[in-house]
């Protein structure tokens, strides 16, 4: 399984993106790859609307990974030689029409697959209004999970993003599924 998951970001590098990353993913790492993002894209003459677009969804899809990512099976951290336990990937690679392609993966265990799959389907067949009127409900809501989130990181990305997620959910082991999220930014 080791093979297919770092050949999924081996495929997805091969796309030439303007920035990616695979392994930890700390504070100091976001950092870096938003500057690397955001230089690269002002440095192609982006317009700055877009830019920010792009920049906003990519510190949401990066705060999750570093938020709510499990620590991978211990099988995997040892084909991989992790030293510190942790693994996940991001990619922003550029499309032929103008879109941006935000892909990230990281471990999830099977329950956490289940209520985000769930939840993606939610976001995905809203309109942009219901999305706008589900943000202001969970934002009043005052609920938030164990790790801090209330759910509004996924909403946010989609009101930005004007897009439908695309994601899958592929299995390790019994416990364990890896998860990779699309956001696309027209």
């Amino acid at each position: 399984m080791k093979a297919s998951i770092h050949g999924l970001f081996e495929k997805l590098k091969a796309s030439k993106p303007i920035a990616s990353h695979e392994g930890d993913i700390t504070s100091e790492i976001i950092e870096e790859f938003l500057t690397k993002v955001e230089n690269s894209l002002s440095d192609a003459g982006e317009a700055t609307k877009k830019i920010r677009k792009v920049y906003n969804i990519l510190v949401e899809a990066l705060q999750n990974l570093f938020h709510h990512q499990a620590v991978p099976p211990v099988s995997f951290i040892k084909e991989m030689g992790l030293a510190n336990g942790a693994y996940s990937f991001c990619t922003i690679i550029k499309g032929d029409n103008g879109t941006y392609k935000v892909t990230t993966g990281n471990f999830v265990t099977e329950a956490t697959a289940k209520s985000l799959k769930e939840r993606i389907e939610q976001l995905n067949s809203l309109s942009q209004e219901e999305l706008k009127s589900l943000y202001k409900i969970v934002l009043d809501n005052d609920e938030f999970s164990e790790k801090g989130g209330g759910g509004l990181g996924f909403i946010e990305m989609a009101r930005k993003s004007g897009n439908k997620f695309g994601y899958e959910f592929a299995p390790y082991d019994e416990k364990y599924k890896f998860f990779v999220l699309e956001i696309f930014v027209s």
